[in-house]
Parts: C-alpha cells; structure tokens; sequence
C-alpha cells in the first residue's frame, strides 16, 4: 500500500455523518468534501490527522502566508498534486521491497511480536486489562498499519528497556488547531516556511533531508538536533522494526469490512543512537527551565532544560492551557521558566485566527506502561489572543483547586500545633476529582463564550464566585459524615474557615 496513491485515509462524508470510506491523499487534498477521519479510537484519529500533517507539510510547504490561505480555501490542482508528491513517491510505500514506510528490511528477532502491540493500550503476551483481551486484534489493514507504525514512533512511550522513544520523548502531548473539515484541518496545521524557520527546523531540501528508513540512522551514533531536518524529524523512526504480512486475505480486526491484505505481527530489535539536545518539533508545546549545571560534568552553572508537555497526572488538559497557548521568554535573568507553544497555535495567534479549537491528545504512562488516553477539544472564543486573561483563567481553576484540597487535607491529617484530631481519610484526594468533574462544563464554558473575554470584569468576577461555590459544596459533602463525631467538628470547622478565606481573597482579585 502506497500512501500518496491508494485509498487509506478512513473518512465519513457529510461532516462524519455519511457512509464510511477510505480516500485517496489525492482526493483529500484536491477535490472539496466535507470528511471527517472516523476510526474506532480517538488517539487513532488524531494521530491519523497528525500523519497527514505531516505528509502535506514537507510535500507542500507554503512559502508564505498568502499561499497558506489560498491552500486553505481552494484544492490543490492535481498538477500541484503531482508535482509535490514526486520527489518521495517511493518513501510512503508501506510494502517496498528494500526501503519500507516507517521500517527497516531484515530485523532481526527472535520471535514476532503480535500485530496489537502497535495499538498503544492494548495487552499483548501475558499483560492483562479489564475490557480488552491479549490476541483479540490479530489482523491489521494497509490503513492501520500505517497510522499506528506512525503514532508509535511519534507519540508513544518506546518499546521498552533499550529502546528509543520520540523526538519529543516519551509520550508527548499533540496539540493541533481544529478544522471544520479534514482538508482544512490538515491546512490549518501545515506553518509556512517563515514559521518553520522561527522553530529553527532546517529544511534543506529532499537530497539531503531524507526519512529514517530511506537514510538510516547509523548504530551508536551521536546526533545533534539541529542537524534533523523538517522532513526527517517530523518522520522520525526510532526503532528498528519490520512488519510481518499474511498471506491470507481477511477483514481487518479494526476496521472490519472485506477481505484485504493484513499485517499480523512484526519484528523489532533493540538499536543504539543518541540525539544531542531537543529537536523542536512543531507539534507540541516545549516547557524550557534554566537549572543548577554541574561542574563536574563538564555544565556550565546554569543550564538551559527543554522538554515537551505531558500529561504526569489525572488533571484535565485546561489546566495546562497557558503552557499550550502563551508564550513565556527566559531572556530575563530572574526568569527562570518559559513556554513555547505548538507551532499552529502561534501560527494562528500570529494570523489573528478569530476563535481557536483546539485539539489535545496523549497518554498518561509510567515508564512503557500506558495507564489513560487523554483527547479532548478546547474552544476558545474571540479576544483568546489576549494571553494575560487567558492565563489567568487558567491560574484562577488551578488555585481554586489547590485551596480546595489543601484545607481536606488539612482536615484530614489535623494539627498537632492546635491540639486538633484528623479525620483519617484521605478525602482530599476524591475532592480533586470531584473538583474537576464538576467544574468541567464551567470552564468549557467560560473559554468558549464570546462575552468572557468582550466583558472581562464581569464574566471574571462571575467565573470566580462559581468556583468558590462548588468548593464550598464539595467540602460540605465530604466533611458532613465526619459531624456526627464531636471530636471532628474543630478540624472542619478550621479547615472551613481557611477555606473561606483563601476563596474571598481568590474572589476579591476578580
């Protein structure tokens, strides 16, 4: 299956209503529909739109903004089509005989590695989880294949000990702009050259910057991240690995539908490289800190530190949006942190995008372990491009929620200074998750209404005060029980009381 020629792409026409289909990349990109990818799996979805992505971003870089627009509203010709897939035709050849999409030709391996182990998630060998069975996807098509190959080497965890993950480490957060259709999708994520230049990606051009399985990495190599190109990083593979193909015909255990060609395991071994540095990929937001260097180690005493968000904890994606929208410069000395966004969210800030959807995904691991999938969408209404309230949205959820669960888990523990008995019951932690639970619809709410950022004053003042109510309901259903034992009534009594005071000074700010 070659993927600038054969239909893969898993589509629904009329908006993600129609029948189901696979497209060409050709009719994506040149004939006007209103698709939208349908797969089974939200990460699969977004990882699908990542791929094309970036297949159209090196393939049709747009040389400047008025190019980007015109991309943006009218097809490509088919002559444009063709002339931008000619210099990688053979690159996306999911089965070439000597250089294969995404692989390498004779792996080594002991044994194959059975075909669900691309689905991020899914138990393989002996592991074992609640709704899914080892074996259960024993069979997959051309089209997953190819998007799991990609979302494996680009937004997962590594296979293990001894192997290498991402670019962006090991199971970075996407971050792309929404369109009302997958061409325009597609577009609204594809910067222009000016803007790859502001991420410091090279782009010298397909005879020197080639993909990993057209130019392999060499063994026990020392990379320097400004010597990864465009095209290079952005389909950077990290494994050695080879897919296994049936000869039998038979319906994807995905997909389903009739009988094609399938892929029922593959071969990977363990292969040994280093990249020096952070390649500044461009599709998800970079976190920089400046930290004590050691000495010993040949550092310098402070020491610049890059790395891509992730999600460490059960917390919603809101809570990160500063880090994912607003720009943070380190150049002051007494500025220790800094944030540099996704490149469509800057390219959309910076092209004065009215509304901003934005589409957020990952994985919550530990170690090689995935332990949740995180997707969601983020809209936020015009007047986002104003960052300060923006950010101060966000600051004011997260200090709602640090007041919240500091005063139970004073309550909780109780305090020896005030002679005070704790309750006993770690009732600080089920209230985070009823914090973010409730409040959700709230904050959705609030990012996405044209009157927040039009009316500041007021919708601030109102975010604010309906916060502080569903702290206060939330403390009185967890701590209500406990009444009934007089020795507990002082602890709530001052853990209440604390509470009210940091939820006025919160509301006193607004």
């Amino acid at each position: 299956m070659n993927l600038l020629k054969d239909p893969w792409i898993p589509v629904r026409a009329n908006g993600g209503t129609g029948a189901f289909h696979l497209l060409t990349y050709q009719q994506l990109l040149c004939e006007p529909g209103n698709w939208q990818v349908n797969l089974p799996r939200d990460d699969l979805e977004l990882a699908c739109v990542q791929l094309l992505v970036c297949m159209t971003q090196v393939m049709f870089l747009p040389e400047d903004n008025p190019t980007w627009q015109k991309r943006l509203k009218s097809p490509l010709s088919p002559d444009e089509f063709a002339a931008g897939i000619k210099p990688c035709h053979d690159w996306f050849d999911l089965d070439h005989s000597t250089q294969p999409f995404m692989q390498s030709r004779g792996v080594k391996a002991a044994e194959n590695t059975p075909i669900q182990k691309l689905l991020i998630g899914l138990p393989e060998g002996n592991n074992h989880a609640f709704f899914n069975e080892a074996g259960e996807v024993r069979n997959l098509s051309g089209t997953l294949a190819a998007i799991t190959l990609f979302n494996q080497a680009s937004n997962c965890p590594s296979f293990g000990g001894g192997f290498k993950g991402s670019l962006r480490g090991g199971a970075p957060i996407t971050t792309l702009v929404y369109g009302n259709n997958l061409r325009e999708m597609v577009w609204r994520n594809v910067l222009t050259r000016p803007h790859i230049a502001k991420r410091q990606i090279a782009i010298p051009g397909f005879e020197y910057d080639q993909p990993t399985w057209i130019k392999p990495i060499l063994e026990g190599s020392t990379i320097p991240w400004n010597e990864i190109g465009l095209m290079r990083g952005l389909f950077w593979q990290p494994a050695q690995i080879e897919l296994v193909k049936s000869k039998m015909v038979v319906p994807c255990d995905v997909l389903g539908g009739e009988a094609a060609p399938v892929y029922t395991g593959f071969r990977c071994e363990k292969f040994s490289f280093t990249v020096k540095g952070v390649w500044p990929h461009p599709h998800g937001a970079m976190a920089i800190s400046i930290k004590k260097g050691d000495p010993e180690k040949g550092e310098s005493e402070k020491k610049r530190e890059e790395k891509f968000a992730s999600f460490t904890t059960t917390a919603p994606a809101w809570t990160q949006l500063s880090e994912f929208l607003v720009p943070r410069s380190i150049n002051d000395e007494n500025v220790k942190e800094g944030s540099v966004p996704a490149g469509p969210i800057t390219q959309a800030n910076e092209l004065g995008d009215s509304e901003l959807h934005l589409l957020i995904g990952g994985y919550r691991t530990k170690q090689a372990s995935v332990l949740e999938r995180r997707h969601e969408m983020i809209s936020l209404a015009q007047g986002w491009h104003d960052q300060g309230r923006l950010s101060k949205l966000v600051e004011i959820g997260n200090e709602a929620k640090k007041a919240l669960r500091g005063k139970l888990y004073s309550a909780a523990q109780g305090s020896k200074e005030k002679r005070l008995k704790g309750i006993g019951v770690a009732i600080h932690e089920i209230a985070e998750k009823m914090f973010y639970a409730r409040t959700e619809s709230l904050i959705h709410e609030t990012f996405s209404n044209d009157l927040t950022f039009r009316e500041w004053a007021t919708a601030y003042s109102i975010f604010a005060k309906r916060l502080a109510e569903h702290c206060c309901a939330i403390f009185e259903e967890l701590t209500n029980p406990y009444l009934m034992r007089p020795e507990l009534i002082p602890v709530i009594a001052w853990a209440r009381r604390s509470l009210n005071n940091d939820l006025k000074k919160l509301m006193e700010e607004a």
